[in-house]
């Protein structure tokens, strides 16, 4: 059973996310748990991440709304630390139509 304490996915291989020259970097395996979801309830851009891919600002503002749609599904504390780091990334990312964000796996 994976674990729900963030700290214990500390040492894991990094997704990379970058907007604008902000970047973020997150555990590989809870990026992918969060993925998963979206293709579980048949999301339209979560499931798209799972692999290195870039959205434009149209497409962050509907991610903002599945990054949303999920937070009020989850109570596992280590995927809400992702969704609480991941989502003002996307939310700065969607304000400007020349902005993309993208996501490298390692």
């Amino acid at each position: 059973m994976n674990s729900l304490r963030p700290e214990d996915y500390a040492d894991d291989e990094l997704v990379r996310i970058q907007c604008s020259g902000r970047e973020i970097w997150l555990s590989e395996r809870l990026f992918r748990r969060l993925v998963l979801i979206g293709s579980a309830y048949e999301l339209h851009l979560l499931p798209l991440l799972e692999q290195d891919t870039a959205l434009n600002s149209v497409q962050a503002d509907g991610l903002l709304g599945e990054l949303d749609f999920v937070s009020t599904l989850v109570t596992d504390a280590a995927l809400t630390s992702v969704l609480n780091e991941l989502a003002p990334l996307v939310r700065a990312c969607r304000v400007s139509p020349d902005r993309t964000i993208s996501f490298e796996w390692p």
